[in-house]
This record gives structure tokens, sequence and C-alpha cells, in this order.
């Protein structure tokens, strides 16, 4: 006799409806929910009693989800996705310090299939097996008691109100304690699971839906060529990176105890040091430094809704180029458009995965052929985890011992910071090499500009990677790096003070400073430039041309 056939001889117990769900409850609380728990005991250390009512009344809220979710026979297939779901969210919780809000859902929609295998790992597999997998089947297991349908038709109201009624007890017991705390620390309730993640799920798919065919209003249409722009004798050129996932702290040109921009220290460059993103996700930030919105402001429908910086560099007749190292434009070049890098044309920097290196050679060629004013965007992978050991090659592998494992707990502190170095001292190589490219062409008057999307969590209060949601975001992942780079010629042509810039730098700057910098830069006049966020107004002296 097989094991299926001896697993099926088994009696089955015969339980009511409510009993399953209250199991299923008690089972997600008490193993899944580890962060909330976590978070509730530090918000009331002296007093057990407001934890356990609270916990109750939580408790009661993920009985009212079985029971509102999953009436009749819907009751079985609906534990077992939500049991699923905060075995997961749980699992990512508890190694990475994550917690999902809608955010983190868009990032794992649009992720491509490269990075989210590095998080695909042996451990997490079994974690999530053990945890979820093999409770979510045994809810399979026992029969349930279906009452008639004249009989669901009163009884799955009443087991929604009777749930709802429980909790709404607990939660006015200490009415005005846990209000004060749920308007406060709002990481409590964003670790509760699966609320957190059900509540980040619908979300999304609210904005998806309201964003699914976006029609772009007109923006900046009166952008013409500014006086500096229009007398060039050559083709104006700004190179501009996104970087990806690089952070201020670690970033040698701000300070920190490494070097680990040593080859960017050689050259002439303007370092701003106090340089703060707009998100903590690629998904958030790229969009928002490219729409003008400015962070306060910024809506992901917003940003679709009208033109961004792409289309008002075409207005003005400039070139708007954009290729990818990463996930995509993120919508910001749908309609100017965009490529990925070639990795043909540096297949000794894509052996795994291309690192930044490959985009020297897409720059290259097409440095060689610009014949009219372009911006050149390029979309680094940067420093993405957790796979920090694949965004460089050997030869920039400077800082040892490194972490060659994307599953941190395999890895001390030390080893996941020195991979983490190592692609930062890629990311240097790769701009200084550009700036020594761009310095050399003669068909050209360039410039240069590098800023982080956001930066990365490498263990600080147990938090590791990116995409904190904003209320809770570290400055780890939101103080970036702001790199400026003039060519003698193009501060020349365009009548701007380097020297004046460089005062500037030491200056509190932001996201929001990036869109009309960048019309700046290349004196693109327009009612979309905002000069008092200009960071070249107060240093373009004509009298320099």
């Amino acid at each position: 006799m097989s094991l299926f056939e001896s697993l099926r001889r088994l009696p089955r117990p015969v339980i009511p409806h409510l009993v399953l769900n209250v199991a299923v409850a008690s089972f997600v609380m008490l193993a899944l929910n580890h962060g909330f728990w976590t978070r509730l005991l530090a918000e009331f250390p002296a007093s057990p009693g407001r934890v356990a009512m609270f916990g109750f009344g939580v408790w009661a809220l993920t009985l009212l989800t079985l029971e509102l979710l999953g009436p009749g026979r819907l009751q079985k297939p609906v534990a077992a996705v939500l049991l699923l779901l905060a075995a997961t969210a749980s699992y990512y919780e508890r190694n990475f310090g994550v917690l999902i809000d809608r955010e983190m859902v868009r990032n794992i929609f649009e992720t491509t299939v490269t990075e989210s295998r590095h998080l695909i790992t042996l451990r997490m597999v079994a974690g999530i097996f053990v945890t979820g997998v093999l409770p979510a089947a045994l809810v399979f297991w026992p029969r349930v008691n279906r009452v008639r349908l004249v009989h669901q038709l009163w009884r799955w109201p009443l087991g929604v109100a009777l749930s709802f009624a429980l909790m709404t007890g607990a939660l006015f017991s200490h009415y005005k304690d846990y209000s004060a705390m749920l308007r406060e620390r709002h990481d409590l309730m964003g670790s509760y699971q699966p609320g957190a993640s059900l509540t980040a799920g619908i979300r999304y798919a609210r904005e998806q839906w309201k964003t699914a065919d976006p029609t772009a209003a007109p923006y900046g249409r009166d952008a013409k060529p500014g006086e500096a722009l229009a007398r060039a004798d050559k083709p104006v050129l700004l190179v501009v990176f996104v970087g990806e996932t690089a952070r201020a702290q670690n970033f040698g040109l701000n300070g920190y105890a490494r070097n680990t921009t040593p080859d960017l220290a050689k050259r002439d460059v303007i370092a701003f040091t106090d340089a703060s993103s707009c998100g903590t996700s690629t998904a958030v930030s790229v969009p928002c430094m490219f729409s003008g919105l400015g962070k306060a402001s910024y809506s992901r429908e917003g940003a679709l809704g009208r033109e961004n910086l792409m289309d008002i560099l075409g207005h003005a007749g400039i070139t708007p180029l954009w290729v990818d190292n990463n996930t995509g434009d993120q919508n910001v070049a749908s309609r100017t458009g965009w490529a990925r890098v070639d990795a043909s044309l540096a297949p000794e920097a894509c052996a795994v995965e291309c690192t930044d290196e490959a985009l020297l050679p897409a720059i290259r060629d097409r440095l060689a052929k610009i014949d009219r004013d372009t911006v050149l965007v390029l979309h680094m992978i940067g420093s993405h985890g957790p796979a920090y050991y694949l965004r460089y090659g050997p030869e920039r592998a400077g800082f040892a011992p490194a972490c060659e494992s994307a599953q941190f707990s395999d890895c001390t502190a030390e080893e996941i910071v020195n991979a983490y170095d190592n692609s930062i001292l890629e990311t240097d190589h790769v701009l200084a090499s550009t700036i020594d490219m761009l310095a050399a062409a003669q068909n050209v008057i360039p410039a240069m500009v590098f800023m982080s999307d956001h930066g990365e969590s490498l263990g600080e209060n147990g938090l590791y990677l990116h995409a904190a949601p904003s209320f809770m975001a570290p400055a780890e992942q939101t103080q970036v790096p702001f790199v400026l780079w003039l060519d003698p010629r193009f501060s020349s042509a365009m009548g701007l003070d380097a020297t004046c810039l460089a005062q500037e730098a030491t200056q509190p700057v932001s996201h929001d400073n990036f869109f009309h910098t960048v019309l700046g830069l290349m004196d693109v006049r327009t009612s979309a430039r905002d000069a008092a966020l200009d960071l070249t107004t107060p240093c373009r002296n004509p009298g320099l041309m």
C-alpha cells in the first residue's frame, strides 16, 4: 500500500465551519506574526493586559477576514491562500525587515525574473513550505459540516457580525491608548499578516486600474533652447546616470571612512553631500525624479497623467535617449523610446548578469554618432541587492571577504558590507571612465550627472534592502549620492560657474531639484522649470560664455 493510499485511509475529523476558522486564525496570529507581536510588546512593555486585549482584537480581525471572504465551500481555498500569503510576508519580514505595502507589491510585480530569483533561495522555499504550504494543505484534511444554502444565508452574516463585534469590543476596551498607538505606529498594523498584504494588494490593484491607459496631458510644450544652448558651436551632450541603490553613507566622496570612490576623487567632480530621495524604491523614485511633481505632490497617477522631463527635452529640440541596465524605464521614456543594454557589446561584463560596465560601449557607440543636442539617460543596476556580488567584476573586489550569497543569513555583517562597497567601486569606475570618454570627445560639449534613486539598508535596526514605507524609511534608504561633472567647454558654453556650484554642494538638495537642474544645465527655457529648484540658477554667469 502506497503512502498516499495510507494517508487517504486515515480517518478525517468532522468539524464545524467556525472551528476551522478559529484554528486558522489562531495559527496565523501565533506563528506568522512575529513582527506584529514584537512591536506590540514594545508599545506596552508594562501592560500585558493591553497587549492581550489588542492581540485578541486583531485575532478577531483575522477571524472576520476568514468569515467574510470564505463563506461555504470557499472557506478552505480562502484559508489556504491567506496562510500562504501570511507565511511568505512573514518570512521576508523576519529575514530582511521589510513590510508589505502598495509599493512593495508593485516591486514584486514589476521586478525582472533575474532579480526575483535572487530572493528565491533554498532556505526561503523550506521556510515557506513549513509555515505556509503544509498548514495550507492541512486545511483540506478535516471535513467541515456544511449547512444547507437556506441556513447559509443567515449563518454567513451572523459569523461576520460576531467577528466584527469581538474585534470592536476588544479595541474599545482601551480605546484611548489603542487609537493613539494606531495613529503614531503605522508599522504595527503594517506588520500584521495577512491584513497588511491584502490591503497592499487591493491598493495596488486599484491604482493599476486607475492608471491602466493613461493619457499624458501636455506639459512644458513652450520649451525652447536658451541663448547659450542656441549659440553652442557643437552639439551639447548631457549624460545622466540614474543610479540604483547607492546610499550616501557608503559613498567615498560623501566622507565615508572607506575610499569607495577613488577614481571619481581624481576627477574634477562636484559632490552634493546632503541629497535625499523622493522614495525608497525605483518604482517611486525614478518616475518622481522625471515628473517635476516633487516629493510632496508626487503620485503615480499624476506622473503618468502628464508629460515629463524626457518629453520636455524633445519639445526643446533636444534628443532624449534612454539605455537601461535595470528593470526598465518605469514608463518615463514610453513616448520617447528606450533600449536595453546590448550584452553582445560587452560580453566580458555580462558573464552572469550585466554589470554597469556594459554601459560603457553603449555610451561610446552613441557618442560617436551624436550630431545634435542630446541628453543620454543611463539607468544602472548599480548596487541592487541582495546579490551585491554580481554587481562588480573580480577586478573591483577591493574589500574582502565579500558575501557571495543572496541569503544574508549565510554571511556576516562585514561580508555583506564588503560586497556592497565593492558594488560602489564598480559605479565609481563606470562614472570615471565615462568622464574620461567625454573629456576626450571632440565632437560634443559634454557634462555628466549621477544621482541615485534611493539608498539601501545593510542590517541597521534589523532592516535590509530597500522599499521601506515612507513613514518608517531610515536615512540609509533616503540619503543618496549626487555627483556633477562639467567639462570646461560645457561651463564656458553654458555660462556656468563651476566654483559657485561647488560652493553650493554642501546645501541640502533632493530629487525635487533633479528635474529643474537638468533643464537648467541644458539651458532649456520653459514655464515648467522652477528657477528656485534649479541648482544652476545662482551660478549662471553669461559673462563666462
